[in-house]
């Protein structure tokens, strides 16, 4: 039983994820510290906000989703959920920062870079979510992405050899004109 909450704590960070980003970052009309990372993530090439900022608010957010699930469940339940939720949040960052800095190993990971770098380089009210993209068709924010334009100065190092696009990743990036 503690397995399957573990899991459904994994699929609620994906929900999370989703809201975080599509809510806080860019619907979300007033300042909060979300949205202004998130805005020089948008603005900076590979910025990231630090680590120690991150694990500064999962921490508090950790506790306090602990204490509030021990109050309709068993302790242990809590804790597996929670454990799946910063499972996955954690699982998130390492995909995310990877797909801003490192060459994909397979497949199903140059779909989901062109689902993220869509919604950076073309259209930032699509395609929210990182680590999947299930809830953008779920609500409606789905944009399918054969080929991503990218702005030269805001290209990846992994993208690019001898300051181009490399060839094996030209079917699915190419520079834009602006």
């Amino acid at each position: 039983m503690l397995v399957l909450i573990f899991f459904i704590g994994v699929a609620s960070w994906t929900l999370t994820e989703y809201l975080l980003h599509r809510f806080l970052g860019h619907v979300h009309k007033g300042k909060n510290f979300f949205k202004a990372e998130h805005l020089q993530h948008h603005s900076k090439a590979n910025y990231f906000a630090p680590a120690y900022k991150k694990a500064a608010l999962a921490l508090p957010v950790a506790i306090a989703l602990v204490a509030v699930i021990s109050l309709f469940t068993t302790l242990a339940t809590a804790m597996a959920f929670v454990l799946g939720f910063l499972t996955m949040y954690v699982l998130y960052e390492a995909t995310h920062a990877r797909f801003h800095r490192k060459d994909p190993i397979a497949r199903p990971f140059i779909i989901l870079r062109k689902h993220h770098f869509y919604h950076h380089f073309h259209n930032p009210k699509t395609n929210h979510g990182v680590t999947t993209r299930f809830w953008d068709r779920v609500f409606g924010t789905f944009v399918r992405v054969e080929q991503v334009s990218v702005p030269k100065q805001m290209s990846m190092q992994w993208l690019l050899e001898d300051d181009e696009i490399k060839l094996a990743y030209a079917k699915h990036f190419r520079f834009s004109n602006r």
